[in-house]
């Protein structure tokens, strides 16, 4: 073939291999819209919002880094309640019931309902007054609320659970000291079962709970608390109510003193341990006080056992007795 003719036919061959080109399509500006800008205004406005988020980047307020020792990890007190462990104990309480007997008398909406009312009365005692919250008042409760019968012990449960998932608090049952008697009152309360009590413990460790909720409001209150139970322990585990103010009045805590700096009113500081059960006040037959009246004795309550302990007393009574010492032996050095 002719030499041009070749040519041409090469030309096409390529033309066809080659993919061919899209037209671009038209743009058209909509009305109302703003046609997109050129790239060059785009590349600037870029660039302006970089600078800007940078700008604001350098402005931005470093977060609250809160210091943890690592020292305090490993520094955990014996006495801390095992959450995990308390929680397993509870649930192992709980299973024990018979669910199905339950579920056939109330629904699981009143169910919830019922242990939301159990937990409420338990918070408002705590932040009333503090007092122990009875059994019987837990009952009459659930009685008032639901005329199903024979809920008490699993409605319980079941909000002793709750207590720790939520407020990491323990729902503890304890069961009430009752005061000594004598002769026939003596005879009628051995038959009787102690009533039963429940009080919220926090489940804190103690460095935690030192750290970052215990105020200092709070400390003189305490304090009062673990010197008189220490007294009381002390004398025997019974003290003449008389002879405690007067070992009180020695320490600068006078029984007519309605504006102590850090009690207020002690003797409304000693009724409030009498009302929060870490003390039981009993008045003692035969007996008159100082001023001619009834003598009362004061003795340890369930409250007391349970968070302080004979071995909390003396541990308590060592520190002081050692930081005395301690107090001696400098007025010794400096003279």
């Amino acid at each position: 073939a002719p030499a041009p003719v070749v040519m041409a036919h090469e030309q096409r061959k390529r033309g066809a291999a080659a993919p061919a080109e899209e037209p671009e399509a038209p743009t058209r500006a909509k009305r109302g819209r703003v046609s997109a800008p050129a790239p060059s205004q785009r590349d600037a406005s870029a660039a302006k919002r970089e600078k800007f988020d940078e700008g604001k980047a350098h402005r931005q307020e470093p977060e609250e880094v809160i210091d943890v020792d690592d020292e305090d990890d490993d520094d955990v007190d014996p006495k801390d309640a095992d959450v995990v462990q308390m929680t397993q104990v509870y649930q192992t309480q709980l299973e024990s019931f018979d669910t199905q007997a339950v579920i056939t008398r109330i629904s699981n909406e009143e169910r919830d309902a019922l242990v939301s009312e159990v937990m409420r009365l338990m918070l408002f005692s705590q932040y009333k007054d503090g007092a122990p919250v009875l059994r019987a008042d837990v009952s009459k409760l659930l009685s008032s609320l639901s005329p199903a019968r024979g809920l008490t012990g699993y409605i319980v449960a079941k909000a002793q659970i709750k207590f720790l998932e939520v407020f990491g608090y323990e729902m503890k049952e304890l069961t009430r000291t009752v005061a000594k008697k004598t002769g026939a009152a003596r005879h009628a309360r051995t038959n009787a079962e102690p009533p039963k009590v429940y009080v919220l413990k926090s489940t804190l460790p103690t460095l935690a709970r030192k750290k970052w909720v215990d105020k200092a409001i709070d400390l003189p209150e305490r304090g009062f608390c673990m010197t008189v139970c220490a007294l009381v322990q002390m004398s025997g585990g019974s003290i003449n109510e008389d002879k405690l103010w007067g070992l009180l009045e020695n320490m600068g805590c006078r029984k007519d003193d309605e504006a102590h700096p850090n009690l207020g009113d002690t003797k409304s500081a000693l009724a409030k341990l009498i009302k929060k059960r870490y003390l039981i006040r009993e008045k003692q037959v035969g007996a008159t006080s100082d001023n001619g009246g009834d003598a009362y004795s004061l003795s340890l309550a369930e409250r007391a056992i349970d968070e302080i302990g004979v071995d909390g007393v003396e541990s308590f009574v060592s520190g002081i007795m050692r930081g005395a010492e301690g107090a001696e032996g400098a007025d010794d050095v400096e003279t």
